[in-house]
């Protein structure tokens, strides 16, 4: 019997001893005392709490200590969803209907484009934000639906997009690198300076620049590269430059007095120069 007992305490020492041995690892040491006791927390496990975070039920202070303790979501949150105030764009009795229709609700705290661009693109002409962005979550910048070249894709045409001569080197370049994605000043909502990605910037090269170009606004004189026009030029010779500057004013002036038939670029850069006249030879 002696026998039988020193053998149960010999073999209840190993375990004790292999268990102390193992709990530098949480997983084996989980295993060992989990064996020998009950109600060992599981490593594997994490705890979570229900807290009941209604709108009606909780204070601001509470919402937003809740907010600050959510962990980081692979999803990018629009702010009034991230910070659960639903009913600032939601009514309250009825939280599938929108406080103000479509943009009305976007502009009270978004740019709203129809007063910033003279021509809009589609979907923001339509009123229709959310043809685009997501108003809860969305995994991309910006809450767009689709990642940028595939979203444009899905309503412009790829092949007549990759038809046209700028567009044959594009490759994996974004539509908005050189489009504006809500509108612009010109048909095509081109960025401002986008034309410097292939022609010369101006900017860097003359230290007075002619006001289209220093605004970055080169479809004022010229157009697409549909247009057959040299230079694609939106109107031709002096007209174009008397479609801005007042005719009387400038021959009023000296310089002008017997200029004739002569062309305004034969003595004028038309982008900019080294003297505020834009004169070619300083005179």
């Amino acid at each position: 019997m002696n026998l039988g007992k020193y053998k149960f305490i010999n073999y209840l020492l190993f375990i004790v001893a292999i268990s102390f041995f193992w709990t530098c690892s949480p997983e084996l040491s989980y295993g060992v005392k989990s064996f020998l006791f009950d109600g060992v927390p599981s490593p594997y496990k994490t705890e979570f709490t229900t807290i009941n975070d209604s709108l009606q039920t909780i204070d601001i202070d509470t919402k937003k200590t809740l907010v600050s303790i959510v962990k980081k979501s692979e999803f990018n949150l629009h702010p009034p969803y991230r910070e659960r105030d639903c009913a600032s764009c939601h009514n309250r009795d009825d939280m599938g209907k929108t406080k103000l229709p479509i943009p009305e609700l976007c502009n009270q705290c978004h740019t709203d484009f129809s007063q910033k661009f003279e021509i809009l693109h589609g979907p923001v002409a339509s009123n229709d934000c959310i043809q685009c962005h997501a108003p809860h979550q969305s995994k991309l910048k910006n809450l767009l639906v689709e990642s940028d070249k595939k979203l444009c894709l899905s309503c412009h045409n790829s092949k007549q997009v990759s038809e046209n001569i700028i567009h044959k080197d594009i490759k994996k370049t974004s539509c908005i690198e050189c489009h504006n994605p809500h509108g612009g000043n010109n048909r095509m909502s081109l960025q401002p300076e986008s034309c410097y990605k292939c022609h010369d910037n101006y900017k860097k090269e003359y230290q007075f620049l002619h006001g289209p170009v220093d605004s970055g606004n080169c479809f004022q004189c010229h157009g697409t590269h549909t247009n057959k026009a040299p230079k694609l030029l939106i109107n031709t010779g002096d007209n174009l430059c008397l479609s801005c500057h007042n005719s009387i004013d400038i021959t009023k002036t000296e310089y002008h007095i017997d200029i004739k038939n002569n062309k305004c670029i034969e003595c004028h850069n038309p982008h900019g120069g080294k003297n505020d006249k834009f004169l070619l030879n300083k005179q």
